[in-house]
């Protein structure tokens, strides 16, 4: 196995623990908004644009880095 596989292989594993984190980012923020009065909106809506933010990181990183 060489250093191109290794670093494949380790990318598709984070790309897999970064979507489970984003689903369950997505179930809490949704928890807040719903129950979570006016402060939870905020909270909702603050933790949408930093998971919406680290999903546009991740697609520049993903189309800039070639093995």
């Amino acid at each position: 196995m060489g250093l191109n596989e290794t670093g494949l292989s380790l990318l598709q594993f984070f790309q897999g623990l970064a979507v489970i984190a984003a689903a369950i980012a997505f179930a809490i923020g949704g928890f807040y908004f719903i129950f979570g009065g006016d402060r939870g909106r905020s909270k909702a809506v603050v933790g949408l644009i930093i998971v919406m933010g680290a999903f546009t990181l991740a697609e520049m990183v993903d189309q800039n880095i070639k093995f």
